[in-house]
């Protein structure tokens, strides 16, 4: 898992370096939408980590943990400024990082990201959790729930929902494989007793 953590945490030292500072939920959906992104045009992910259901759109794994220990280590900054929430009339805090190293990243990784910048980098961060909302592998999924990038990537209801008919009949068909695999064994070893 300390790969991926890596992996995770030169993601986000590439969105700092290339796009500037920027705030942690900002942070969080372009790397949503970069591991998307590199999924489609790679068959695999940036980060090697599946993400969870959270209310405010899919997260990655251990994000909030990578952020801490990141700027404990001293890879990033972070900055804590209050934003108004004009539906809330309140004051909210806003944490904003800033990269202090350069990243890890080989030069695939780093065209997904300038891609992803060029698409959604003048995004505000709740524009893009807005449009992190209209993915349903998060809709459907239960709170806290993972979800796997290959879920994330189908933006139609319909195919999302074929794809985990797909699996559950797959699912099905391998506990049914596996339960006549227990019974067989167990007659495996009824038998010999029987012949006593």
């Amino acid at each position: 898992m300390s790969e991926k953590k890596e992996r995770l945490k030169n993601l986000i030292l590439g969105f700092l370096n290339a796009g500037g500072a920027m705030s942690r939920v900002k942070l969080a959906k372009l790397i949503l939408f970069s591991d998307i992104e590199h999924y489609n045009k790679t068959g695999k992910t940036i980060t090697g980590l599946y993400y969870v259901r959270l209310p405010w759109g899919p997260l990655v794994a251990f994000f909030e943990e990578i952020l801490a220990k990141g700027e404990e280590k001293g890879f990033w900054d972070k900055k804590t400024s209050e934003i108004p929430i004009y539906q809330e009339m309140r004051l909210k805090e806003q944490y904003t990082y800033r990269s202090k190293k350069p990243d890890k990243l080989n030069s695939e990784e780093k065209e997904t990201i300038e891609d992803v910048l060029n698409k959604y980098g003048t995004m505000s961060a709740t524009m893009l959790s807005e449009l992190s909302h209209e993915f349903p592998a998060w809709k459907y999924s239960e709170p806290m729930a993972p979800i796997y990038i290959s879920e994330l990537c189908i933006k139609d209801e319909k195919k999302y929902f074929a794809f985990i008919d797909a699996i559950e009949e797959k699912l099905d068909s391998i506990e049914e494989e596996q339960e006549e695999f227990n019974v067989a064994d167990q007659l495996s070893r009824d038998i010999p007793e029987i012949k006593k």
